[in-house]
């Protein structure tokens, strides 16, 4: 696939990244309008939107603000890839059971489980047992903790300068924050959710973080806890 540029007048690939990341969120999307209970896809389905205009402004590697700072390093291609891997990893390992939950019942996915016949970790039935159970915010953390420890986290060590790097350009550039991002449906910078102090690096900080990006939805979408 292609897009064009309005300025050059000339077309240029899409990565495959961007495109990946347009069915996840549709995905998202689409599981949450399926399971309303599940206030995790409910924010993934904002978050992914985001995610996927990271992706986009990492394909533009020349616009990339850390290329310049670090002597044109390939930050903006490695930042593509390592955001393409954790779009992929977080969906890969939550979205299926979800889907199958929303698709077949909580209950029906449990029994599953222990037959046998599907794998399920203990964090993802623990959440499906909290929504069983009525304590949707719970559930919703049991996931985040999930996604941010055991899944993201590896592909962070995997990419630890990447990431770095635009912690770093925060720093260097006051006026322009890379790192917090807004619980939105389109690519905009008004309305950041501030990541203040805490580092993305940080498995425990992002978690901490996943928690006001919640309850900025909770306020957006009026949902009382």
């Amino acid at each position: 696939m292609a897009d064009m540029d309005m300025e050059s007048r000339t077309y240029r690939e899409i990565p495959a990244e961007v495109i990946r990341n347009g069915y996840i969120t549709q995905a998202y999307t689409d599981l949450a309008a399926d399971m309303p209970e599940n206030h995790w896809v409910r924010l993934a389905s904002y978050v992914s939107v985001q995610g996927g205009c990271a992706i986009r402004q990492a394909a533009s590697a020349d616009d990339m603000i850390p290329d310049r700072i670090f002597g044109g390093a390939d930050t903006g291609a490695n930042m593509l890839t390592a955001l393409g891997e954790a779009n992929v990893a977080i969906f890969e390992s939550i979205y299926p059971p979800m889907r199958m939950a929303a698709n077949c019942g909580i209950e029906r996915v449990l029994e599953c489980a222990d037959e046998g016949a599907i794998q399920l970790e203990q964090d993802l039935r623990t959440a499906l047992e909290q929504m069983q159970d009525g304590d949707l915010r719970g559930a919703a953390d049991t996931i985040a903790r999930y996604e941010q420890m055991e899944v993201v986290q590896p592909v962070y060590e995997r990419w630890p300068g990447t990431f770095q790097a635009a912690g770093v350009v925060d720093g260097l550039n006051v006026f322009q924050d890379m790192t917090s991002i807004p619980v939105a449906k389109t690519c905009t910078r008004e309305n950041l959710v501030p990541l203040g102090d805490r580092s993305i690096a940080s498995p425990t900080d992002r978690v901490d973080y996943y928690r006001d990006l919640m309850d900025r939805m909770y306020e957006i979408e009026g949902i009382r806890e």
